[in-house]
């Protein structure tokens, strides 16, 4: 499209339809626009007009997330344990995470060495019994 060339109404609703497929799929808009032969920055200048233009691309974007967290319900709702450890692991990570921490908050090792070497002397003493 010509640069600084307006459309129409229409034009730019066939526009909005023919992104609305790939943006359903997880594509990015500038993707997305670049799969329809349309320039990103004309879309982006539509968005920052168009409140709900925007609204209504996010929801676009976020539909394949919506149906994926729809689908992974499903399955916990039909009893999938395995289905469930995993959404348990990962929203309910501070009861169910399987992570071991190797460092603390601040990033620093858990132990210093002389506590990791007291350790590794006081469980070699306990087998040795």
């Amino acid at each position: 499209m010509a640069q600084g060339k307006e459309f129409t109404e229409k034009q730019r609703e066939e526009i909005i339809q023919s992104l609305e497929e790939y943006l359903k799929l997880g594509y990015s808009r500038n993707k997305a626009c670049e799969l329809v032969g349309f320039k990103p920055t004309t879309l982006s200048e539509w968005v920052v007009k168009d409140e709900g233009l925007r609204i209504k691309l996010q929801g676009y974007e976020n539909y394949v997330n919506v149906k994926a967290r729809a689908n992974i319900v499903k399955t916990i709702e039909g009893g999938d344990v395995s289905q469930s450890n995993w959404w348990a692991e990962r929203k309910m990570k501070g009861e169910f995470s399987t992570r071991t921490e190797q460092t603390g908050a601040d990033g620093k090792d858990l132990f210093n060495n002389e506590q990791k070497e007291a350790s590794k002397k006081a469980v070699g003493e306990f087998l040795s019994k």
